[in-house]
C-alpha cells in the first residue's frame, strides 16, 4: 500500500499588473505562517472590481510572474 502525504497548498489571485515584490512577500508570509508546501499564483486577465483594464497583457504578465518567482521552489 502507497502512503500518500498531505501537503498543504495556497493559491494567491490577482492581475499581476505587473507582478511585484509585494506579491513576493505576500507569497513569502503566507508560506510561512500557513506553513504551506506549495503556493501557486492565479493570474487574472481582469479584475472585475476595477473599470481600468490591465496594461500588460495576460501572456506578458504571465512572463513576468515566472522571472520574478523563479528562484522560490514552493512557487
Amino acid at each position: 500500500m502507497k502512503i500518500i502525504s498531505r501537503h498543504k497548498i495556497g493559491l494567491l489571485g490577482g492581475t499581476f499588473d505587473p507582478p511585484h515584490k509585494g506579491h513576493l512577500h505576500i507569497s513569502r508570509e503566507a508560506l510561512n505562517i500557513l506553513k504551506l508546501n506549495k503556493l501557486y499564483w492565479s493570474i487574472a486577465n481582469q479584475n472585475p472590481l476595477k473599470k481600468l483594464k490591465p496594461k500588460l497583457t495576460i501572456s506578458q504578465r504571465t512572463l513576468l510572474s515566472k522571472k520574478i518567482i523563479k528562484k522560490n521552489k514552493k512557487f
